[in-house]
């Protein structure tokens, strides 16, 4: 997860650092597949290649995600139809797993350096935040039970980001028989994390999903509690003020919420402030601030799912106001868009030595450390919650550590040749 301390930033910034730059590592490599479920038809299987190049994954950023910043709620939404399916796309996993090529992306893209659009597709490469060793992450998923990872959101429209105040519901005060009825919300953890996946299950099916789509549309009065009874299961549906829709269930005397949005199942963990999806029997975490960051949640906290070659990309929004911070020696300049808070690295040389680097979104603050002491180029971001990212002058990050003390060390990056 997040794992940006405040003491890391202090320690850049304090007289006498040291750190150290690393390059860039873009070589393709482990990836993702499966789909979300929800209440609209689930992707088709993913296609298997036979030698066929495998482009990046692209996740179109075009759109921002639904309550960020405290926009674009569903009762706000007035644009076009949305697809009749959630998007999907996944990272091409290399010879430990069974070749599957990227699903077709055309988003539009514009270079962030002058505005205007670029032939064809040019994303921005991603990079990972908690990334570990290829073949590693498998193995960790495998003993948890984890069949099959899910696919990463490709349309950040369709991702949640409400904060606190629009991420919960008042519990229903009378169960489906009408008497009076008080719950206590549970979460997917320990004891209760298997009766849940049961139900959840149960929501993929094609008759539920007829179901949902159904309620959803005829269950029109906000604010009001709707009992539904549907093969042997007494259910809730609540549509909230912002125009989420709720679905509920209670075991005994505990209840738990779940949020049907863009055919996903959603659920708000709070200790973490955090929306994660239901895929295949587990919860799994987007990272809003970081696109190409996927996490598994597992009784309590998340494991990273990148391994350190997935190549994941980034659109760039199709019009854009841009702030854009120079570094003291006027070799980086990171592009800030304004709407969104999206972070843009680039390098001034011509020609660059590297293509336009995504390094976070929501980002209020860039600062970069003084290279006049003869150091190395650092870059500092404050995020919208609080936290720090810290990159080197080649857009990599600051790695505080990996959650796993199991995991196996990354392999040491070659050293630069001397000068001649």
């Amino acid at each position: 997860m997040k794992s940006r301390l405040l003491c890391t930033v202090a320690l850049v910034c304090a007289a006498g650092a040291s750190l150290w730059a690393l390059p860039t590592d873009h070589d393709a490599g482990g990836g993702h597949g499966g789909g979300g479920g929800g209440s609209r038809p689930a992707p088709a299987p993913r296609p298997s290649g036979g030698g066929q190049p495998h482009a990046p994954l692209t996740i179109n950023m075009g759109h921002q995600s639904s309550g960020g910043h405290n926009r674009n709620y569903p009762s706000q939404y007035r644009g076009p139809a949305r697809a009749a399916s959630p998007s999907w796309g996944q990272v091409y996993r290399g010879p430990q797993g069974a070749p599957a090529a990227a699903k077709p992306q055309a988003p539009v893209a514009r270079s962030l350096a002058s505005g205007a659009p670029v032939a064809g597709p040019r994303p921005a490469n991603a990079v990972h935040h908690h990334a570990y060793a290829e073949g590693y992450i498998r193995q960790k998923l495998q003993k948890l039970g984890v069949k099959s990872e899910p696919s990463y959101i490709t349309d950040r429209a369709e991702m949640i980001h409400t904060d606190r105040q629009h991420s919960s519901i008042p519990m229903p005060t009378r169960g489906a028989d009408n008497k009076p009825y008080s719950g206590k919300a549970i979460s997917p953890r320990g004891a209760d994390a298997g009766r849940l996946r049961d139900h959840m299950n149960t929501l993929g099916t094609d008759a539920w999903r007829g179901n949902v789509d159904k309620n959803n549309r005829q269950d029109a009065q906000a604010g009001r509690y709707y009992w539904h009874h549907e093969g042997g299961l007494d259910y809730c549906h609540y549509r909230d003020g912002s125009g989420y829709q709720w679905y509920g269930w209670y075991f005994g005397a505990q209840f738990f919420w779940t949020r049907n949005f863009e055919g996903r199942w959603w659920w708000y963990d709070g200790d973490f402030d955090r929306w994660a999806f239901y895929n295949d029997g587990f919860w799994w975490w987007q990272d809003p601030y970081h696109l190409g960051d996927l996490y598994c949640y597992s009784d309590g906290s998340y494991i990273p799912v990148n391994s350190q070659n997935d190549q994941v990309q980034v659109t760039q929004p199709d019009t854009v106001a841009l702030q854009s911070f120079a570094s003291p020696d006027n070799t980086r300049t990171v592009k800030l868009v304004s709407d969104s808070q999206d972070a843009f690295l680039y390098d001034t040389a011509d020609p660059p030595s590297f293509e336009p680097i995504y390094l976070a979104s929501g980002v209020q603050r860039v600062e970069f450390s003084d290279t006049a002491n003869g150091r190395p180029l650092e870059i500092v971001l404050k995020l919208n919650d609080g936290s720090f990212d810290l990159f080197d002058g080649q857009g990599k990050p600051y790695n505080p550590g990996g959650e796993d003390a199991d995991a196996p060390a990354p392999a040491a990056d070659a050293a630069p040749a001397p000068n001649p």
